[in-house]
C-alpha cells in the first residue's frame, strides 16, 4: 500500500484515464493491490482522499462491503489506479455499508452478481465505469440503486442476453430513492428476446406509482437496447426524462407506465423508438420520434391496475412515422385517456396520421399534419406538408420553406413552460409548430447523441 497526495476527481480526466482536480479540496492517493489493503486503506480515509486499485484481476466470491463518508465538498473516491484495468470478475464486486459521498470510478464490472447500492447509503457517484456482467441464464439485473441523490455518470453498460434490466431504480418499501441522476452513460446491445422485463432503465415499480422518486434520466445513449418494448420504463411520479437519444434498436420506447408529473423532453428517438403515456398531468414536449416510433396515449383498465392517461400536455413535438404507423395514436381500452392537450405538433405519416378510436374531453390546437390526417378534429389543426429537409445525422428538420406555411410558422397557443426548443434556442411567444424552432443562422443545434458524447471517455 502506498501514498502520494491526490486532487479529487470532477468530471476532467487525462488521455490516461487520471483524474485531475477541477475544484473539489486535495487529499491523498493511497494506492492499494488487494481487498483487505482496500478496506483498510478506506477505514483511515477522510473526505477528498482517493483509494486507487493497481491493475489486475480481482475475482472475490463475496462482496467488498465499502464503509466511508466524505463530504459534498469533498468525496472519498474508490477507483480503478488506471482506467478500465482494474477487472473484478469473480462471482461478486462492491458492496456498500453506511457510506456517503463515495465516489467508485474507472472500473471493469464482470461479476456475476448485481451491484446494489442500499437505503443506507447516499450521496454515491458511479462514475466512468464498464458493465459487462458474466451473468447467470436466468433473470438477474446489474445495477440496482435504492440509495437517495445516487449519481449514475458517464458508464457504459453493455452486451445483456438474459431478462432483468442494465439499471433498477426501487427503494425500500413503497418508496422510491428520491433524487437520482442518470447521465452521460452508453447503454448499448440489450439482447433478451422475451416479451418482458428487459428494460435498459426501469424507474420504480408498478406498485410504486405514487411515489415522488424526482430522478433525472437525461443526456444518455440507448444504442440496439432492444431487450424490451420499455428502453425506459417510468413507474413512479414526478421524473424528468431528457435530452437523450434512442437509436439502432429492433424494440424499445420511453414509457411512463405507472405513476404522475412526469416531464418526457428533447429527445431524439429514432428507428423503432417512440413515446407511450399513462397515469396523470405529464408534459410531453420537444421530442423528435422518426421512424416507426409512435407518440401513443394510453388508456386504463377496469380494475384501476394500469391508470389512462389523464390532464397531459402532448406540445411542440416532431413525429416522422413510417411503415403505416400513426404519428400520433390515442389508443383505446376499458377506461379511455382524457382530458389531453395535444397542440402545436407536426404529425408525418406514410398512413393515418392521427388515430383516435377512443378520447374524452381532448383539446387539439394548432396541429399540422400530413394527408390523410386520419382522426384529427377539423378544429384541432391543417394539413399540409411542413417541408422538413434531413440533416447530415438524418434528423428531419424545419427549412425556410417551412416557416412560410402560416399553420407552421405561427401556432395558434404559447406555453410557459416552453421557454426553449429541443436544441435550447428560445421560443418566443409566436412559436413555430414541431419541436424546434427555426432559425437561418442557428445559434445553437443539437443533434443525436454519439458514442463519443457519453460513457467512460467522454468529457
Amino acid at each position: 500500500m502506498t501514498e502520494a497526495p491526490s486532487a479529487q476527481d470532477d468530471m476532467t480526466t487525462t488521455a490516461a484515464g487520471v483524474a485531475t482536480a477541477t475544484g473539489a479540496t486535495a487529499g491523498r492517493t493511497i494506492t492499494v493491490d488487494s481487498a483487505k489493503e482496500l478496506l483498510k486503506a478506506l477505514a483511515g480515509a477522510a473526505p477528498g482522499d482517493r483509494v486507487e486499485l493497481a491493475p489486475g484481476s480481482y475475482r472475490w466470491n463475496e462482496p467488498v462491503t465499502l464503509q466511508a463518508a466524505g463530504t459534498k465538498e469533498a468525496p472519498i473516491t474508490v477507483a480503478s489506479a488506471r482506467r478500465g484495468k482494474a477487472v473484478l470478475d469473480g462471482t461478486a464486486g462492491f458492496a456498500f455499508g453506511r457510506a456517503e459521498h463515495l465516489v467508485i470510478q474507472g472500473f471493469q464490472f464482470r461479476q456475476r452478481t448485481p451491484m446494489e447500492v442500499p437505503h443506507t447509503a447516499r450521496h454515491i457517484r458511479i462514475t466512468r465505469n464498464l458493465f459487462e456482467f458474466d451473468e447467470p441464464a436466468g433473470k438477474n439485473s446489474w445495477l440496482i440503486v435504492r440509495a437517495d441523490h445516487t449519481r449514475v455518470d458517464r458508464n457504459a453498460f453493455r452486451h445483456k442476453s438474459a431478462q432483468g434490466v442494465f439499471l433498477q431504480i426501487d427503494g425500500p418499501g413503497d418508496t422510491v430513492a428520491r433524487r437520482v441522476r442518470v447521465d452521460r452513460n452508453l447503454f448499448h446491445d440489450h439482447r433478451f428476446t422475451g416479451g418482458n422485463g428487459g428494460e435498459a432503465i426501469r424507474l420504480g415499480y408498478g406498485v410504486k406509482g405514487p411515489a415522488v422518486a424526482e430522478a433525472v434520466i437525461e443526456d444518455n445513449l440507448f444504442l440496439a437496447a432492444s431487450g424490451d418494448d420499455e428502453v425506459v420504463s417510468v413507474k413512479c411520479s414526478g421524473n424528468v426524462v431528457r435530452n437523450n437519444t434512442v437509436i439502432g434498436g429492433s424494440r424499445g420506447s420511453i414509457v411512463l407506465r405507472s405513476g404522475d408529473n412526469t416531464t418526457v423532453s428533447g429527445n431524439f428517438l429514432l428507428g423503432t423508438a417512440g413515446i407511450r403515456i399513462y397515469g396523470d398531468d405529464h408534459e410531453v414536449f420537444n421530442n423528435h420520434i422518426q421512424g416507426e416510433g409512435q407518440l401513443i396515449i394510453g388508456p386504463g383498465d377496469a380494475k384501476g391496475e394500469h391508470r389512462p392517461a389523464r390532464r397531459a400536455l402532448v406540445v411542440h413535438n416532431t413525429v416522422v412515422a413510417t411503415a403505416g404507423q400513426a404519428a400520433l395514436r390515442v389508443k383505446s381500452g376499458e377506461v379511455p385517456p382524457s382530458s389531453v392537450t395535444v397542440a402545436a405538433n407536426i404529425l408525418v405519416s406514410d398512413g393515418k396520421a392521427v388515430q383516435v378510436p377512443a378520447a374524452k374531453g381532448f383539446t387539439w390546437r394548432g396541429n399540422v399534419t400530413t394527408k390523410p390526417q386520419g382522426d384529427l378534429p377539423t378544429s384541432g389543426g391543417v394539413q399540409a406538408d411542413p417541408r422538413l429537409k434531413a440533416d447530415r445525422a438524418g434528423v428531419l428538420r424545419l427549412t425556410r420553406e417551412s416557416v412560410k406555411i402560416p399553420a407552421v410558422g405561427r401556432v395558434p397557443d404559447s406555453f410557459p413552460q416552453l421557454r426553449n426548443d429541443i436544441n435550447g434556442r428560445p421560443r418566443p411567444s409566436a412559436a413555430h409548430a414541431g419541436a424546434e424552432q427555426f432559425e437561418a443562422e442557428p445559434s445553437v443545434t443539437r443533434v443525436p447523441l454519439t458514442t463519443e458524447d457519453v460513457g467512460p471517455s467522454s468529457k
